[in-house]
């Protein structure tokens, strides 16, 4: 995987960004009574944790005058009342934060793979699978957290903060000022180790993005590891990246574990300066011992939510990168023509390519003024070398690419009037690779389509001659799949698809190498379903094995992009062309196959 991607997870954004907040803020208006409530509930119980401290002082006041216990017991009980309300707004506060930040995760998250479905082929060719199952998980959960321990969190230590300054020097100006005079070096250690923690925090993401990328790697690929034997190789890469892994966690420790003694330190600094100033003030009769006392509980607690806040930083840079790489996600266009566009009734289904030229990279063009037609129920192989186009001829077919000069006809209309999901539903591809989803059997063929009821899925698959696989699996139709069909041979999965695709009824069917990596014996079965699937369907079959295309009405063949010949089987054999030397090359290959069988079957 390219070192660009990994330096994608380096980027740690701005702490703030308002452009990025204001595309956030839509998302929280569906919430905004739980975010009212949760930012009362950090307000409230703040404002009462601002009480109880100076309720201490009074109380010893009040204790060193042993004359007004009624008074004591009524601070008393107003001490723990509110410190049960402080743990009430707490609960509430944490619960709602938490509620909200879900709730926009979940949408966000909705939205990002409803917006994924919709993207063009194309856009999916330049972006790897890992990058955009990160965007959808572990960027979308930052941004999660930014709304359940960020923003409001950090409002209600910005209200602790001013709060208890505000108390302190209300009690006691110059002992206030004095307490506050440690501030500055409270904003130089919290300036200096949010750098650090910035740094190690990208570099430990950028680490185990490595990490995790080749441990999905290896895990993918266990299989020629195991063969080739480089089990020690992959050991000692995977180890190199999960020691930089380490030493970068260990970096962010060190910082982590230094920035705590030097907080308690400078604490300690600011409780010294209460002691001393104010213990003088105390004998000379400025202050009494409970104003002391005040001032120690409030200094306790004033520098929690500086320390929280200092914290929070990495929090809100991590949100606000990944809150740009999200919406950059969001805003790539979608798909074009999807349901805008006209729906034919009664496909027929004639396919006309009229001087047709595509490129995927200008000034590289793979399709070359194409023309070719296939009538209505009709079945046409194209063939060629590898790299000669006919791949591309499916592609553009289902308008997963548009060419740019040309015409592409379907019953006489041009194929770019027509709504894209139409168009596909009446046009079924299957492709050499068949994609398996993890599930079961019925769901693969019918690909969630409750519509389509358990008897009619078996009817299809008999129809395809793969039911009787199927009902031998453990649990029939209800049998479940491995990732990919990794417990289903090659012909069992080909057979599934034939099924899906006979589910989805298309009037044109395209097979694209749809026997090119079985057996003789499964490329038997695969024909003769085949052959009942392109039954009454105009059937493009794009084919590697020329034995299995004798069959069709007409070859097409190709090369470098261009129409070179045209014609049936034995047409084609007669005129010995570039067919005919197709035919001439493969025929020797599997001579040669046959020969070297036979020698290793008499050694």
């Amino acid at each position: 995987m390219s070192e660009t991607y990994f330096q994608e997870d380096e980027i740690v954004g701005k702490i703030y960004d308002s452009r990025l907040i204001n595309r956030l803020l839509p998302y929280l208006k569906p919430y905004l009574l739980p975010m009212i409530l949760a930012i009362s509930c950090v307000i409230l119980g703040m404002g009462m944790f601002l009480v109880n401290p100076y309720i201490l002082g009074r109380v010893v006041d009040l204790g060193i005058k042993p004359k007004d216990m009624d008074t004591i017991k009524r601070l008393a009980y107003v001490y723990g009342g509110i410190e049960v309300f402080v743990f009430l707004f707490a609960y509430c506060q944490n619960y709602l934060l938490q509620y909200v930040g879900q709730k926009v995760m979940f949408d966000i998250r909705t939205q990002l793979f409803a917006h994924l479905q919709r993207l063009p082929v194309s856009f999916f060719d330049k972006n790897p699978v890992g990058r955009l199952v990160t965007r959808t998980t572990n960027d979308v959960a930052a941004l999660s957290e930014l709304f359940s321990a960020g923003i409001v969190v950090v409002i209600g230590d910005i209200f602790v903060i001013l709060g208890i300054a505000t108390t302190l020097v209300f009690l006691q100006p110059v002992l206030g000022i004095a307490t506050l005079s440690t501030i500055p070096m409270l904003i130089l250690a919290a300036y200096y180790f949010q750098s650090r923690f910035r740094t190690a925090y990208r570099n430990a993401r950028a680490a185990i993005a490595r990490v995790n990328a080749s441990l999905s790697e290896s895990i993918s690929g266990i299989k020629v590891i195991q063969i080739f034997n480089r089990q020690v190789e992959r050991e000692i890469k995977f180890d190199a990246l999960n020691s930089n892994h380490r030493e970068c966690q260990l970096v962010s420790i060190f910082y982590h574990a230094l920035f705590t003694p030097i907080m308690t330190v400078i604490n300690a600094l600011t409780i010294a300066i209460i002691l001393l100033l104010g213990g003088s003030m105390v004998l000379d009769g400025k202050v009494s011992i409970g104003v002391l006392v005040s001032f120690l509980a409030y200094a306790q607690h004033f520098f929690y939510p500086i320390r929280d806040i200092s914290e929070k930083v990495s929090v809100f840079q991590s949100a606000m990168a990944s809150a740009e790489r999200v919406f950059g996600l969001l805003d790539e266009k979608e798909e074009v023509g999807l349901v805008e566009g006209k729906t034919l009734a009664g496909v027929k289904g004639k396919i006309e390519f009229k001087s047709v030229n595509f490129s995927y990279v200008q000034n590289r063009p793979v399709l070359k003024n194409l023309s070719f037609t296939v009538y209505s129920g009709e079945s046409v192989a194209i063939v060629g070398h590898t790299g000669a186009g006919k791949t591309t001829i499916a592609s553009l077919l289902n308008r997963f690419y548009d060419f740019q000069d040309g015409e592409i006809l379907i019953d006489e209309v041009d194929i770019r009037t027509i709504a894209k999901k139409f168009l596909r539903g009446c046009t079924g591809v299957i492709q050499q690779d068949v994609f398996i989803f993890s599930g079961n059997v019925l769901e693969n063929i019918r690909l969630w389509n409750d519509r389509i009821s358990l008897e009619a899925v078996e009817k299809i698959a008999d129809e395809v001659d793969a039911g009787e696989f199927i009902r031998n699996l453990p649990g029939g139709f209800e049998s479940e799949i491995y990732e990919r069909g990794a417990n289903l041979s090659g012909g069992q999965r080909q057979l599934l698809s034939f099924a899906r695709a006979l589910c989805a009824d298309p009037k044109i069917l395209i097979l694209d190498e749809a026997t090119s990596s079985v057996d003789t014996g499964t490329e038997k079965i695969i024909q003769k379903a085949i052959s009942k699937l392109i039954n009454g369907r105009t059937c493009l079959i794009i084919a590697h094995r020329l034995s299995t295309i004798r069959h069709c009405d007409r070859i097409l063949v190709l090369h470098k992009g261009v129409l070179v010949e045209a014609g049936t089987h034995e047409e084609l054999l007669t005129r010995k062309g570039y067919y005919h030397k197709l035919h001439e090359i493969q025929f020797k290959e599997e001579e040669n196959h046959l020969a070297r069988s036979d020698n290793r079957r008499f050694v």
